[in-house]
């Protein structure tokens, strides 16, 4: 029965913050009637008039709002000084790419940092027991999986440094 009353709350808030974000995305008040229309029947000139923007045109101008917004709000662009010692310190990692807003390829060196460690402790711990070869040759692929990373790190460290990498916006420093 406890499964069955959580379940029945969990869909009951579900229906209550979907019903209500669907209200709030539909006008609740009509436009007034004595608006008035802009076209070449009313003596205006339809030269004059500027046309709609396509979505593609009103994308971009959106983006360009919410990246001026997002700057501002954050204090300006990216530090090149705090990217360096990301690279230096937290590099294997990938934490400096995100920084710079390289995403994927955060990811990346992520995923071959901890697909090395994962390889480090399982041949480690198949040595230790006794069970594994006598070289520990999942621990040694691991250990050069994070050694390669890590001078990928270095170079992008040095990179930073010299000007080679830098994020979208730029630095500000």
């Amino acid at each position: 029965m406890k499964h069955l009353s959580k379940l029945a709350l969990l869909s009951t808030l579900f229906l209550f913050f979907t019903a209500t974000t669907l209200w709030a995305a539909f006008p609740t008040e009509k436009a007034p009637a004595d608006a008035i229309v802009l076209n070449a029947e009313n003596g205006i000139n339809s030269d004059l008039i500027e046309k709609p923007a396509t979505s593609k045109e009103l994308k971009k101008q959106l983006k360009t709002v919410m990246h001026e917004n997002s700057r501002s709000m954050s204090g300006g662009g990216k530090s090149k000084i705090v990217a360096a010692l990301l690279a230096i310190f937290l590099g294997s990692l990938g934490i400096h790419s995100f920084y710079m807003g390289q995403k994927q390829k955060g990811f990346v060196q992520l995923g071959i940092f901890v697909a090395g460690l994962a390889l480090m402790i399982a041949g480690l711990a198949s040595f230790v027991s006794g069970m594994g070869q006598s070289i520990p040759i999942l621990a040694i692929v691991g250990y050069f999986l994070i050694l390669g990373v890590s001078i990928w790190a270095l170079v992008d460290f040095v990179r930073i440094l010299t000007g080679g990498l830098s994020p979208e916006e730029g630095f500000d420093d």
